[in-house]
């Protein structure tokens, strides 16, 4: 791993886990029994090599809520791709790293910075949140304990100047707006009834 955003590394037990899972699909959820409203983003990631990341999620059904360490990081030289490392240590004790392409999926990065937290779902190729609505998922905060956010932006803002061949002062511009936009969507909360 080249850099991650926390002082203490988050050890990889073994190889499968320390391989990411792959993302299916992505998308939104909100409710206002969970997260005071706020849209907080869904991935479902492809459990067809990590049966123990089906077992978590359904323990999670049966048992109290368990303990998560999550960190940012980059897991080879390119700084193309940012991991989030999940450490699960209860109800079980399994690692998940999950890659996102910082240009492709940086709108999904800053969802979850937005709402502090992320469902992960087990499902297969061809899922999708719209038609897996009553699979089971879990909840998984996701504070920002080690700065990542503030280093966030600039790591989104060169990565789409150099994809898109602009020069830093422009990727800025286009760049805030578009965070602006996000934030606008991610501060709207589910109105309590």
């Amino acid at each position: 791993m080249k850099k991650l955003w926390q002082s203490s590394f988050i050890p990889i037990p073994n190889q499968i886990s320390g391989e990411p899972v792959p993302i299916i699909s992505d998308g939104a959820f909100a409710t206002t029994i969970v997260g005071e409203g706020r849209l907080i983003p869904i991935l479902i990631l492809d459990t067809s090599k990590r049966s123990d990341i089906e077992d978590l999620v359904k323990a999670h059904e049966l048992l109290p809520p368990g303990d998560v360490k999550s960190q940012w990081g980059y897991l080879n030289q390119s700084k193309s791709n940012i991991a989030l490392i999940l450490s699960f240590e209860r109800p079980s004790n399994i690692l998940v790293i999950i890659e996102f392409n910082v240009v492709d999926q940086g709108v999904l990065i800053e969802q979850i910075l937005n709402a502090k937290a992320l469902y992960i779902q087990p499902g297969k190729k061809g899922d999708r949140p719209s038609y897996t609505l009553n699979n089971p998922r879990i909840l998984v905060e996701i504070p920002d304990t080690t700065g990542f956010i503030k280093e966030w932006k600039n790591i989104w803002l060169k990565e789409i100047a150099k994809k898109y061949g602009l020069k830093p002062q422009k990727a800025r511009v286009i760049l805030e707006k578009f965070i602006s936009d996000i934030q606008a969507i991610s501060k709207f909360r589910i109105p309590q009834i």
